[in-house]
């Protein structure tokens, strides 16, 4: 029981994609060092550039705001402890 269940989670490991198509690049044939170890990386559709950029402009933008939240929460409690003194 066990050893299906090893071998099922090891044809799912070996069944994952990679986030690059190296597997072409990488062969046994004889290249010159240089060209070993080309990537060829996915394309991208347009849809999902749109919503990544969308998605880390929203982050960017909550980053400001949490800074400038905290930038000012700390400058108003410094003036606090430097006046009461």
């Amino acid at each position: 029981m066990d050893s299906i269940k090893r071998m099922k989670a090891n044809r799912a490991l070996t069944a994952r994609r990679d986030a690059f198509n190296i597997k072409e690049a990488n062969t046994f044939k004889p290249k010159a060092e240089s060209e070993f170890k080309k990537y060829r990386f996915r394309k991208a559709s347009p849809e999902y550039l749109k919503g990544l950029k969308l998605q880390l402009s929203a982050e960017r933008k909550r980053e400001l705001i949490k800074q400038t939240i905290i930038l000012l929460l700390s400058v108003a409690i410094g003036l606090i402890i430097f006046y009461s003194m």
